[in-house]
C-alpha cells in the first residue's frame, strides 16, 4: 500500500501535457504501475543478487571445508606411511578397511586388492587371526605377542611381534571396527636374552673362582699349621684364581670402556702402517708362543697403512693369536695378515688348531660363549677376548668375521671399510 501510496501521489504537471490532456487520470494510474513494476524488479534484482552472493559464500566454505578435509586426509595417510609399526583397521564383520605400507610388507599383502576382504582369508598366521577375532569381540584395549616367520633382514630368527587391538570408533562414537597396531620387537627380545645370558654367563664365571678361592681359604685356616707344603699348593689356587677373578674384571671394564667410546664418538683414529700393528701384537704373544713352541708370521705390505686407533687394534690382534696359541697343538704356526680386499682392509689371523663346529658360529662373538667350557677355563680364558674383538671393530666402523671346521683350523678377521684406510 505504501508504494500503491506513492505511484498515485504522483502529480499530473510531472506527466506529458498529452498523456495529461488525453487521459488525465488513468495515465497517473498507468505510471504508478510502471512504478510499481520497477521497484518489484528492482528488489527481485538486489535479491537475487545477495542470493548468488550467499551462494557463492556457501560455495567458498565448503570449499576451504573440502580442502582442510583433504589436507587431514593427506596428513593421516603420509603420517601411516612413515610409520614403521604396521596398522591395519577390521570392520566388525572381520573384513579389512584399511592398512599402512608397513602392515602390506609384514603380511605380505597388496591394499587394492586386500582391501573389502576377510582377513580370515588374507592372513595366514593363526595367532594374529585369533588376535583380531578376540579384539573385535571386546571393548578394551589388548595386547600379546606374535611370532612370524623370519625374512631377509631379520635373518633366521623368527620375528617377534608387540600386538595391540583396540576399539575403532566413527564420527558418532558408534563401534565401526578394530584397529591393529604390530610392534616388531624382534631386537628387543633378542637384547633380552643376551641380557639374561650375560648375567647368568657373568654370575657363574664369577662364581667359579671365587668357590676356589673361599674353598682354599677355608683350607687352609683349618691345616695351615700341620703340612706347609700344602698350604703352599693352596696359596697358590688362590692366587691362580684371583688372578683369573681380576682377568674377567678387567676384560669386563675393557668390553664396557670400549663400548662407550664408541657410543659417544671417543675413539681417536690416525693413520698408521698395519705392519708395524700386527708386529706389536706378536712381540705381546711372544712369550706364550716360546713356551708352546710357536711360531708367529706376519704377512703385511710395509705400505699398507690405515687410519685406526693404534692400541686398540692390537689388542684385538693380540686377543686372535693368543686364542690361535691355545687352541693350537705345541710346535704349529700361527699367520697374521693384512691386506686390502675391495672396499674392505682385512686383517686376518690364521691356525692350525681343534676348529669350531659349524653350530657354534654364530654365537662365537657373544659375551662368555664358550665351544668348550671346560677346557677354555683351563687355558685361562675369561670368555670375553672375542667380544671385545668385535666391539673393536665396530669401533672402527667394521666387523668380525670367521671361516673354521673341526680339525681344520680357524681363520679370524676385522674388516675396515676402506674409507678408514
Amino acid at each position: 500500500m505504501h508504494v500503491m501510496h506513492l505511484a498515485l501521489s504522483i502529480p499530473q504537471h510531472a506527466l506529458p501535457g498529452t498523456l495529461a490532456d488525453e487521459f488525465g487520470g488513468a495515465a497517473v494510474v498507468a505510471w504508478g504501475i510502471a512504478g510499481l513494476l520497477a521497484l518489484l524488479l528492482a528488489g527481485s534484482l538486489v535479491t537475487m543478487s545477495r542470493l548468488r552472493a550467499a551462494m557463492h559464500r556457501s560455495e567458498r566454505e565448503q570449499e576451504k571445508t573440502l580442502q582442510r578435509l583433504i589436507h587431514r586426509r593427506d596428513e593421516l595417510e603420509a603420517a601411516l606411511r612413515s610409520m614403521v609399526e604396521g596398522v591395519l583397521a577390521v570392520d566388525t564383520d572381520g573384513k579389512l578397511i584399511s592398512l599402512n605400507a608397513a602392515a602390506a610388507k609384514l603380511l605380505e599383502l597388496t591394499p587394492p586388492q586386500a582391501i573389502g576382504r576377510a582377513v580370515a582369508e588374507l592372513i595366514r598366521n593363526d595367532a594374529l587371526r585369533q588376535f583380531i577375532a578376540e579384539s573385535l569381540d571386546t571393548d578394551q584395549v589388548i595386547e600379546t605377542d606374535i611370532e612370524l616367520p623370519p625374512d631377509d633382514e631379520e635373518g633366521a630368527s623368527p620375528r617377534m611381534f608387540e600386538a595391540q587391538g583396540s576399539v575403532l570408533r566413527d564420527s558418532e562414537s558408534e563401534r565401526i571396527g578394530s584397529l591393529i597396531v604390530l610392534h616388531n620387537v624382534t631386537r628387543l627380545r633378542r637384547l633380552e636374552v643376551v641380557r639374561r645370558d650375560f648375567v647368568t654367563n657373568a654370575s657363574h664365571e664369577i662364581k667359579t673362582p671365587i668357590t676356589a678361592i673361599k674353598a682354599a681359604a677355608e683350607t687352609l685356616l683349618e691345616s695351615a699349621n700341620d703340612d706347609p707344603q700344602a698350604s703352599e699348593q693352596f696359596l697358590r689356587v688362590i692366587t691362580r684364581q684371583a688372578d683369573r677373578l681380576g682377568a674377567i674384571v678387567e676384560d669386563l671394564l675393557s668390553l664396557a670402556r670400549i663400548e662407550q667410546d664408541t657410543e659417544h664418538e671417543r675413539i681417536v683414529l690416525e693413520p698408521r702402517r698395519l705392519e708395524e700393528v700386527l708386529r706389536v701384537a706378536a712381540e705381546a704373544c711372544a712369550a706364550r708362543a716360546r713356551d708352546r713352541d710357536t711360531a708367529i708370521d706376519i704377512d703385511c705390505a710395509a705400505n699398507l697403512a690405515a687410519t685406526v686407533n693404534a692400541p686398540l687394534l692390537e689388542q684385538a690382534v693380540v686377543n686372535l693369536i693368543d686364542n690361535a696359541i691355545k687352541y693350537s697343538p705345541d710346535g704349529s704356526s700361527v699367520r697374521t695378515s693384512a691386506k686390502r680386499v675391495g672396499t674392505e682392509i682385512v686383517l686376518a689371523v690364521q691356525d692350525a688348531g681343534v676348529g669350531i663346529a659349524a653350530e657354534h658360529l654364530p654365537r662365537i662373538f657373544e659375551r662368555f660363549y664358550r665351544t668348550d667350557k671346560a677346557r677354555s677355563r683351563e687355558l685361562g680364558g675369561t670368555g670375553l677376548g672375542l667380544s671385545i674383538v668385535k666391539h673393536i671393530a665396530i669401533a672402527h666402523g667394521g666387523r668380525v668375521s670367521v671361516d673354521s671346521a673341526p680339525n681344520r683350523g680357524s681363520t679370524f678377521r676385522i674388516h675396515i671399510p676402506a674409507n678408514h684406510a
